[in-house]
């Protein structure tokens, strides 16, 4: 079975020594140097399990699959960025109104600064390794909505409608463009998202619904089916983020996009009912990062079997991981998790 485990901006910072400051987003040459500092890093600590390279290769990344940071398609809408060296990148909220929301305009790309700053990392990248690994995290529409919005955009389905759906068609359209654009590079984009989806379902095109998690499936179905089903008719393959902790919720709005071939689970979601509405699809699971740090290693084995018994269909077509590691988790609490993974039998 695969498995893999993902950190928080902490853990590196105090493990490898990185800085996550603007430099390491906009900079390849420091992103690449630090890219391979990282992956020794895993190698030295958990290693014998598979994780990290004794001796890593240098990689031609734009943004990064060790961690997640979703900004990009907020930062091109007018968003301000916050950089931290142990945090992941953080939106600044524009706070914006419905009355305010019709004069969002998505930019032409090619006029767009944010753009000609990524445009000039991937010129870079092209000529000094003759291809890129794209690994920018493809931000969901309602993810971008509330970046612009904030959690006003939750009373806007109910008292301006109209207006909040003009601004998803133009979220979706920045969306289309910028996926567009990426996939000119590589078929392999969606590592920025869940790094785990490159080996098991690389091709596909994966949009992170963190905030999904807070709304009905009849507001799902109303407002953010059709923008999922868009860029799935896109892109071909279509995959689910949903980190929230009760995915059932909504499945039944996600089992209506003919092209979903890959979801993630959020961690403490009924997986069971998540199988029994997805068949065919395949689904990682995920395990709390804050339950790893306290639970033992009976508990932690026993969670990760039952996760693997209820979203497995005919011995395949699930993996595990744990996302959002941080530095407070001592190395033998990531271990019993490595361990019951890697004793996970019967399942391709």
């Amino acid at each position: 079975m695969r498995y893999d485990i993902t950190f928080h901006p902490s853990w590196w910072h105090k493990n490898a020594g990185v800085d996550f400051t603007q430099e390491f987003f906009d900079d390849p040459r420091y992103r690449i140097e630090c890219d391979v500092r990282m992956r020794k890093t895993l190698y030295e600590h958990f290693g014998d399990y598979g994780i990290g390279e004794k001796e890593p290769k240098r990689r031609p990344l734009l943004g990064t699959d060790l961690l997640a940071a979703g900004y990009l398609h907020s930062e091109i809408l007018g968003c301000r960025i916050r950089f931290q060296a142990d945090n992941s990148p953080q939106v600044e909220c524009l706070n914006l109104d419905e009355d305010a929301i019709g004069e969002v305009k998505v930019p032409n790309l090619d006029e767009s600064p944010v753009w000609a700053g990524i445009q000039k990392q991937m010129d870079y990248l092209k000529e000094r390794f003759g291809y890129v690994e794209t690994y920018v995290n493809l931000m969901g529409i309602q993810n971008i909505a509330m970046d612009l919005m904030g959690q006003e955009v939750l009373l806007s389905y109910y008292t301006a409608p109209e207006e909040v759906e003009t601004l998803l068609e133009k979220i979706t359209e920045l969306s289309l463009e910028v996926g567009k654009r990426f996939y000119r590079l590589s078929g392999d984009i969606s590592g920025g998202v869940t790094a785990i989806v490159r080996r098991t379902v690389p091709d596909v095109y994966l949009t992170s619904n963190c905030s999904v998690e807070m709304v009905s499936n009849d507001i799902y179905e109303k407002f953010l089916l059709k923008h999922d089903r868009r860029l799935a008719d896109a892109f071909g393959q279509f995959g689910i983020h949903h980190c929230g902790k009760s995915m059932e919720h909504v499945v039944d709005g996600y089992s209506k996009i003919k092209n979903l071939a890959f979801a993630e689970v959020g961690a403490f979601s009924d997986i069971k009912a998540v199988r029994g509405k997805l068949p065919g699809v395949f689904l990682n699971a995920r395990y709390s990062p804050v339950r790893l740090m306290s639970a033992s290693e009976t508990q932690i084995t026993e969670e990760v079997q039952a996760l693997v018994r209820d979203g497995q269909e005919n011995g395949r077509k699930v993996s595990v991981s744990c996302v959002g590691i941080d530095s407070q988790v001592p190395d033998t609490q990531i271990r019993y998790f490595l361990r019951a993974c890697r004793e996970i039998k019967g399942i391709e």
